[in-house]
C-alpha cells in the first residue's frame, strides 16, 4: 500500500511540477507546456489535498508531496501571494506619501453584462464603479465611445459629467485602448504589422517633476465563438459526457493563441527596451500568471504587481467559466505597489486590477 501510495504521489508530483513551469516553454515549438500551467490551480489542489491525505496515512508518500510543493513554491506564491502585512487603504490614503491609484479594466464596451443584476448605482454600472473607485489613472481596453456625449455611449449624461470633471485629461481610440488621467500625458499607439489581433498603446504621464511611461496592452484573445464558449461550459459540468472532438477544438483555438502571443510579447519586449526610465505594463494580457507572453514582457527588469502587493488567488475574467487572472500590472523604476486587489464589479466580463502605488525616489 506504501509503496502505491509513493507512486500515486509521484506522479502527481511530475504533474505538479510540469504545470507550475509549464510556461516557461516557447508556445511556438509546443504549446503542451502552456495548456499545462492552466491546470497549475487544479494541480495544487490535488497535490495539497494529498499532502494531508499522506500525512495522516502514508508518512513517507507524504515527503514527495512535500518536496514537490517546496520546489514549486515561486509558482504558488505567484498564483496565490500572501503579503498579509500590506497596508490598508486608509493608512495609504493618509500617508502623506506621494502615492497614485492606477486601475486597469477591460469594459466590454460599457456593455451590461450583469443583465441589469449589477447595483453600483445609477447610470452605466461600469463607469459607475470607476467613478465611485476614482482611480488616479484608468488604463481602458474595450472602451469604445466611453468618452462620447451624443448618446451612442451608454453612459448617461450625468455620469459623462462627472468623468469629464473627475478626469480632464483623457483619451480613448476607436479601438477602445483608452486612458483617463488627474495626470497630463502624451499618447502613442505602437504599430506593427499584426495590427487587427492586439493593441500597444503608450502614454507618457507627467506626474509632478517625474514622468512615467505606460504601456497599455490588449493581446491576442482565443478567438472562442459563442459555441465554442457553449462546448466549454458543457465540458465544465460534472455530469458532462466525453466530448474527444470538442476537447481538440479547444486545443487547437489554444494553441493557436499561444503561439501568436509569444510573437506578440517578443515585439512588446522589444519596444519596452527601448523605453528609459519608470514604467508600467498593464492591460489585458489574455493569458495567466507566469505564462510564456507575460514571463517575456516582464524580463528581467519588471515584476508583478499583484505578486508583490495582492494576496490570495485572484480571478479578473469571469465569462463562460474561464476563471482566470489574465489582467496583469508590471512594473520598474522609484514606483512600490502598496495594495493591489481585483475589483469586485460583475457588469463587465472582466474584473478590474486595482492597485496602489508610492512614488519613491523622483527622477529627473
Amino acid at each position: 500500500m506504501n509503496i502505491a501510495a509513493i507512486l500515486v504521489s509521484l506522479l502527481l508530483a511530475a504533474a505538479l511540477l510540469f504545470s507550475a513551469y509549464g510556461g516557461r516553454m516557447d508556445p511556438t515549438r509546443s504549446c503542451t507546456g502552456a495548456i499545462a500551467a492552466m491546470v497549475f490551480p487544479v494541480m495544487l489542489g490535488l497535490s495539497l489535498l494529498l499532502l494531508v491525505v499522506n500525512l495522516i496515512w502514508f508518512r513517507r508518500a507524504a515527503i514527495v508531496t512535500g518536496l514537490s510543493l517546496l520546489f514549486c513554491i515561486g509558482p504558488i506564491f505567484t498564483y496565490c501571494p500572501l503579503n498579509i502585512f500590506r497596508p490598508s487603504v486608509k493608512s495609504i490614503e493618509s500617508s502623506g506619501k506621494e502615492v497614485i491609484k492606477i486601475m486597469t479594466y477591460n469594459m466590454l464596451n460599457l456593455v451590461d453584462y450583469s443583465k441589469g443584476f449589477c447595483r453600483v448605482g445609477d447610470g452605466n454600472p461600469t463607469m459607475e464603479y470607476v467613478l465611485l473607485q476614482a482611480p488616479d489613472i484608468l488604463l481602458c481596453q474595450e472602451g469604445e465611445n466611453m468618452l462620447a456625449d451624443d448618446g451612442s455611449s451608454n453612459i448617461d449624461s450625468l455620469q459623462h459629467r462627472r468623468l469629464v470633471e473627475l478626469y480632464p485629461y483623457r483619451k480613448v481610440d476607436r479601438r477602445g485602448m483608452g486612458i483617463l488621467s488627474r495626470f497630463p500625458f502624451t499618447a502613442e499607439r505602437i504599430d506593427h504589422s499584426d495590427r487587427w489581433q492586439y493593441d500597444v498603446v503608450r502614454y507618457r504621464i507627467t506626474i509632478g517633476s517625474r514622468v512615467i511611461t505606460v504601456f497599455n496592452l490588449h493581446l491576442q484573445s482565443l478567438g472562442l465563438t459563442d459555441n465554442d464558449k457553449a462546448m466549454y461550459r458543457d465540458l465544465t459540468n460534472v455530469e458532462a459526457k466525453d466530448n474527444i472532438g470538442s476537447i481538440r477544438t479547444l486545443v487547437r483555438k489554444l494553441n493557436s493563441a499561444f503561439r501568436k502571443r509569444a510573437g506578440q510579447a517578443r515585439y512588446i519586449r522589444q519596444v519596452i527596451d527601448r523605453t528609459d526610465g519608470t514604467v508600467i505594463v498593464c492591460g489585458d494580457f489574455n493569458d495567466i500568471p507566469g505564462c510564456y507572453a507575460q514571463r517575456v514582457i516582464a524580463g528581467d527588469d519588471l515584476r508583478d504587481a499583484y505578486r508583490s502587493a495582492g494576496i490570495g488567488p485572484a480571478i479578473t475574467y469571469h465569462d463562460n467559466r474561464f476563471f482566470f487572472r489574465i489582467d496583469h500590472i508590471l512594473y520598474r523604476g522609484p514606483i512600490k505597489p502598496l495594495r493591489v486587489w481585483c475589483g469586485s464589479n460583475p457588469s463587465s466580463d472582466h474584473y478590474p486590477l486595482i492597485g496602489w502605488f508610492e512614488l519613491e525616489d523622483s527622477e529627473n
